[in-house]
């Protein structure tokens, strides 16, 4: 299996991914469920999506909440271009990079999400982006991770020595390739916590995916 660059996989698969989650993976009950954990009071309220792709998970967020204003950032340019074609006229932030890379101001945002992202990246590297995420919440902000999971350590530690074993034969010392390496919400559950969340709680289990909510008190 040859690992490929972040951005040039998703860039390759922009115009099917809407189709291929929605149809072949038939995932429509899954971002109908992730989105009913912001629920505001007011429909004037940020929110910072990362990795948000094609924005498959802010289609419901707009008819219910119109005047929402989102900060995406996504690797991929060909993925930021389908969401803005998608979404023309709603109060959009777009940025082209790394969410590891970009700043956010302190206390910015009311919630945080992200959607079938950030399974690819290792536990040093997630911790470093919670922190990030919890710092840019407003006090009693809250952060939605819906994302691929795995049951047991011994089936992620496998996913992690399998991903460690591609790049050493590619011979790929550092970037983002995509290959994933789901965690248990054990584990997401602990890293979250170390970053400085109190308050998660796993809200929604299917076989291979969990919705996780933390709240900065």
């Amino acid at each position: 299996m040859k690992l490929e660059k972040m951005d040039e996989f998703f860039d390759k698969r922009a115009d099917t991914y809407d189709h291929h989650m929605l149809v072949d993976l038939q995932l429509d009950e899954f971002y109908e469920e992730v989105t009913k954990y912001l629920d505001c009071s007011s429909d004037m309220f940020s929110l910072l999506d990362l990795g948000c792709g094609t924005g498959l998970e802010l289609e419901r967020l707009f008819k219910k909440y119109p005047n929402i204003k989102v900060t995406g950032i996504d690797l991929s340019q060909e993925m930021l271009n389908v969401l803005k074609q998608k979404y023309a006229g709603e109060k959009l932030n777009l940025i082209c990079g790394s969410y590891f890379d970009i700043n956010f101001s302190k206390d910015c945002f009311d919630y945080a999400l992200s959607t079938y992202s950030l399974h690819h990246f290792d536990e040093s590297t997630k911790i470093s982006l919670y922190k990030k995420i919890y710092n840019a919440l407003k006090p009693h902000g809250i952060y939605i991770e819906g994302d691929y999971t795995c049951k047991t350590i011994n089936e992620q530690l496998l996913y992690i020595a399998e991903n460690e074993k591609l790049r050493m034969e590619q011979e790929i010392t550092n970037g983002f390739y995509h290959y994933d390496t789901p965690f248990t919400v054990e584990t997401q559950m602990k890293l979250l916590k170390s970053a400085g969340f109190s308050d998660v709680k796993v809200v929604k289990e299917w076989d291979s995916t969990s919705i996780i909510v933390a709240n900065k008190l």
